[in-house]
């Protein structure tokens, strides 16, 4: 049975929810008891538009269209071990030496200036069709320890596939890590620790 599933682990909370302004039935509201966002099957025509990147930059808003997807989708969430003290310092940078890292969204309006920039940056593209796509918010404070020092965006290559194409990527999800403008990464996939290591290492010597 399809359902549309909140990581509360990484989302705000917030009433000013993009997912809420963004559903045309008013499916996903904002409980002033429960004091975050929630959804009404009842009310759900599943046009998936809550899920967009755009929508939630962080991915908070997941789709199941089965018990199994759904299974799935519950013991990611259930098995991370972050806490709320986490989400605001990767969110919202209370400790001074964290900054908000939430992602840029690519789109052919700002694609040519971003990639030809000689800034250094990190590209997490991703695609909906793919299960560990939605899964998995990439963790930014995990990835990079000094997350102001390089700008992250994020490419929706379910809707805006020439793009990814431009990018040589056909495999998801996959991130690119760029110094000084060139391309001195690519990986394919859900990031393991020890790849979270070596990249690192690579972002201290931008």
């Amino acid at each position: 049975m399809s359902k549309i599933i909140f990581n509360y682990k990484i989302c705000d909370k917030a009433a000013e929810c993009g997912a809420i302004s963004e559903c045309p039935t008013g499916a996903i509201y904002y409980d002033k008891n429960l004091n975050k966002p929630v959804w009404d099957k009842s009310k759900c025509t599943f046009c998936l538009k809550c899920t967009l990147p755009d929508v939630c930059p962080v991915s908070a808003v997941l789709f199941a269209k089965d018990d199994q997807q759904e299974a799935a989708i519950m013991e990611s969430i259930n098995s991370d071990n972050h806490s709320e003290e986490w989400l605001w310092l990767e969110r919202y940078g209370v400790v001074p030496s964290i900054s908000n890292p939430i992602a840029i969204i690519l789109n052919p309006g700002n694609f040519e200036e971003i990639i030809r920039s000689s800034k250094s940056k990190i590209i997490d593209i991703w695609h909906y069709d793919f299960l560990n796509c939605r899964l998995h918010s990439p963790l930014y404070s995990d990835l990079i320890k000094d997350v102001a020092k390089i700008s992250i965006y994020k490419l929706d290559a379910q809707k805006y596939p020439e793009l990814a194409v431009k990018l040589g990527v056909s495999t998801y999800p996959s991130l690119l890590v760029y110094s000084s403008g060139k391309l001195i990464d690519t990986i394919n996939g859900y990031l393991t620790e020890k790849q979270v290591k070596v990249i690192n290492k690579k972002i201290k010597l931008l």
